[in-house]
């Protein structure tokens, strides 16, 4: 094009916006998008699997935002606000069982196995502390619950503590400390599938009621049957206890004082699955 003197005038046309859709934006969305869809099919998939406890788990655990259903509850079930119905059933099992009575398949690694079962057995301890926290009247007894691992298992102690007694005195009768002990524990250990043994402890003080040939040997024994028959009648299987020994005084919790009633106890061993 020229203008009237001949000057050539060249016109530049600029397009603006032509390809603004090919900007970076639309792609984060995009992939938002479909990270969502992956994670929305992979819990679809969780849920067609999992066992029917584990959703009532799960549901829980996103309408409350909470692992228990009260103060200090963890993963025992049903409260621990009511110890005397021990009848009541309780739905929602460890996080990881599946329902049944057997440990994990053992076609796994060594490794795995006992890292599973370190996680269950650290499971119970904290549903037991928990409990414990959450109940005036056990939380009285704190120091006469001791949890802890040992050689071929994990261990749980009932302490006698200075007018704090587990049972009453001389005798396999438990006291209402004592109940409410084994109430909680028969809560937590008839969710595991481990065999265990029951152990009674007696001080190193003679028996001197009229019998003279009942000694503290026949008293920790008793004290120790008395314990398993309590759990056995809360729902723990009978199958599960292996063994139920009296070991009188020759096992002192206090070595330094073989007197203190610290010494009378009773001793639960839920044995690992790995030990010989």
């Amino acid at each position: 094009m020229a203008d009237k003197q001949g000057r050539t005038i060249v016109i530049k046309r600029i397009k603006k916006g032509g390809h603004g859709h090919h900007g970076g934006a639309w792609k984060v969305a995009y992939a938002d998008f479909v990270t969502a869809m992956m994670a929305f099919f992979l819990l679809m998939w969780l849920l067609q699997t999992a066992s029917q406890e584990q959703k009532e788990a799960i549901s829980y655990y996103f309408t409350t935002g909470s692992s228990g259903k009260g103060a200090g509850e963890s993963i025992v079930t049903g409260g621990m606000e009511s110890l005397e119905t021990v009848e009541k059933p309780y739905a929602m099992p460890f996080v990881g069982f599946d329902g049944s009575s057997e440990f994990p398949d053992f076609t796994e690694s060594r490794e795995v196995l006992i890292k599973k079962e370190k996680e269950a057995f650290d499971r119970v301890r904290i549903a037991l502390e928990e409990a414990m926290m959450s109940d005036a009247a056990l939380l009285e007894l704190n120091d006469s619950l001791v949890v802890g691992e040992v050689k071929d298992g994990l261990q749980i102690q009932l302490i006698d503590q200075l007018n704090k007694p587990i049972f009453e005195s001389g005798t396999a009768k438990m006291t209402p400390n004592g109940a409410r002990l084994s109430n909680l524990l028969a809560r937590v250990l008839k969710q595991l599938p481990n065999p265990m043994r029951i152990e009674g402890h007696t001080d190193a003080v003679p028996y001197t009621l009229a019998n003279k040939s009942y000694t503290n040997w026949e008293l920790s024994s008793d004290r120790a049957l008395a314990v398993r028959r309590m759990l056995v009648a809360q729902g723990v299987s009978a199958d599960r206890i292996v063994s139920v020994t009296g070991r009188a005084a020759t096992q002192p919790y206090l070595t330094e004082d073989p007197k203190a009633p610290q010494n009378r106890r009773i001793v639960i061993v839920l044995k690992s699955a790995l030990s010989p």
